[in-house]
């Protein structure tokens, strides 16, 4: 029996699929059950996509993974985080998925936390050790354990918050119980794609520019559909030329994996997800939110493309540290009323936040001197109507700029 559904709706659901799947390039039947029903239909196409990427799409017992392999000079493919987690928390994310390898399929907080204490003071180590009689070093840890349990790593067997919230605050009692899933334990660290980002580049420059060519697309096309924006003036001279030549090409592409929209501008290439599918929102950053940061930023970028010199010939705005300093120092004079209290400290305060903010969102580029690159990506919040209310607030407490 033929399938009834039309063709449309099936692309529809695969692009949705893929946009789904490189925000979560990890998913398992008992952490992602919705995912998994909408990603396994249409496994076929978004293996065909993956490679389009020059990534790899694995599919097996019960998990999904999706693998970017580095193409040649570009050794990362999708963009950092807007709000990183510490790099401790990271290392400890590692070595707890290290300890997770050598435990039973069931395992207590207390056990991963002996077993990665373990790992960390041995002599082929290179970190700085892990020590639980720290409650700070304690509580980094679960924040590792929390993030291997949304990746489906872990799985938590129990539900008494008191047994953790002991172990967290005097660091004993076994804390809780989980069970390891092996298959996404193997998933989740390639050896093959990590040795491939390690890899020191070696080789005669003619060899380099072998690879730069061959991998020419699939770096064009990662750029696009990752960062949403593929800008000729972050490109070498000749894949600058490759870029403008192939627009149309690399733009049809791009549409036919995510189903968005892409303008070709005189800077470079744009790509508009879908605003009415839920897949776009966990791909996109939202900004501007109500929060005090996030108006401020947005006022901040106002500020930047009028106080800075005209745009160069690929449409960058570039404006001295100096004129940084004064439009930070008339934002925290003139706003001072809506200024919270991770940002009243000083106006330094005020530039540090909002710059993590503009330049984790792709707006500008903080240079070694202190500059600031405005990029054309900017445009789209040129001309914003942005007021406030007195009750700016953190993220998460929902009131502020209307």
């Amino acid at each position: 029996m033929s399938s009834t559904v039309p063709d449309a709706d099936r692309r529809q659901d695969a692009q949705t699929a893929f946009v789904t799947l490189l925000t979560h390039p990890l998913l398992t039947a008992r952490a992602n059950p919705a995912e998994m029903r909408l990603l396994l239909p249409h496994r076929a196409r978004l293996a065909e996509w993956a490679a389009r990427l020059g990534y790899r799409l694995v599919v097996n017992a019960g998990v999904i993974r999706l693998h970017r392999d580095p193409a040649g000079s570009q050794r990362t493919a999708a963009p950092p985080p807007l709000d990183p987690p510490p790099r401790r928390d990271l290392v400890l994310q590692l070595i707890a998925a290290a300890a997770c390898e050598s435990t039973d399929e069931t395992v207590t907080i207390q056990e991963l936390s002996d077993e990665a204490r373990a790992l960390s003071v041995s002599p082929a180590s290179r970190i700085t050790p892990y020590d639980p009689d720290r409650r700070a070093e304690r509580q980094a840890f679960l924040r590792a354990l929390d993030r291997l349990a949304q990746l489906g790593v872990l799985v938590r067997r129990t539900s008494d918050e008191a047994l953790l919230r002991q172990w967290e605050t005097d660091g004993t009692g076994v804390g809780g119980g989980y069970e390891v899933d092996r298959d996404a334990l193997l998933q989740l660290s390639d050896p093959y794609t990590v040795e491939l980002a390690l890899r020191p580049a070696t080789g005669s420059a003619e060899d380099a520019e072998t690879t730069r060519t061959a991998t020419r697309t699939q770096r064009m096309l990662r750029t696009l559909v990752e960062d949403t924006a593929l800008l000729y003036a972050d490109l070498v001279r000749p894949d600058a030329e490759y870029a403008r030549s192939q627009r149309s090409w690399l733009a049809a592409q791009a549409v036919e994996m995510t189903g968005g929209t892409v303008e070709i501008r005189a800077e470079g290439l744009l790509l508009r997800l879908p605003e009415d599918r839920p897949s776009s929102a966990a791909a996109v950053p939202a900004f501007p939110v109500a929060t005090a940061p996030s108006w401020f930023a947005l006022k901040a970028l106002e500020a930047a493309i009028y106080r800075g010199q005209a745009p160069d010939d690929d449409g960058r705005i570039h404006l001295p540290a100096s004129k940084i300093d004064r439009l930070v120092i008339d934002l925290y004079q003139q706003h001072h009323a809506a200024l919270t209290e991770a940002l009243a400290g000083s106006p330094d305060r005020l530039r540090s936040v909002v710059e993590d903010q503009l330049g984790g969102l792709g707006l500008i580029r903080p240079e070694s001197d202190g500059s600031w690159l405005v990029l054309p990506t900017a445009g789209r919040f040129r001309d914003p109507v942005a007021t406030w209310q007195p009750a700016l607030t953190e993220p998460g407490d929902g009131e502020g700029p209307a």
